[in-house]
């Protein structure tokens, strides 16, 4: 899967699939916290890779997971992504 289908991927999947997304990271979110991260998912945009995550929605995740637990989830999604951003 390249990037731009991967991005796309999370910015239209139903909350329920993005439930099933997240069982195979090592980071657990309570129901609360999907249905808050969850909105963010249509803010993913392709420019992050070369400009990085807009401040204020890293401070957003900060803000509903805690500074290590959106760190962790940061570098899970990387980990998780087409080899192209795990490169970078």
């Amino acid at each position: 899967m390249d990037i731009a289908r991967f991005i796309n991927e999370l910015q239209t999947c139903s909350i329920k699939d993005f439930k099933k997304i997240l069982r195979g990271f090592d980071i657990k979110l309570s129901d609360k916290e999907i249905k808050e991260v969850y909105p963010l998912l249509q803010e993913i945009s392709l420019s992050w890779l070369l400009l990085g995550v807009p401040m204020a929605i890293q401070q957003k995740l900060i803000s509903i997971l805690g500074e290590q637990r959106a760190v962790d989830l940061f570098y899970q999604l990387k980990e998780k992504a087409p080899s192209f951003l795990r490169e970078n």
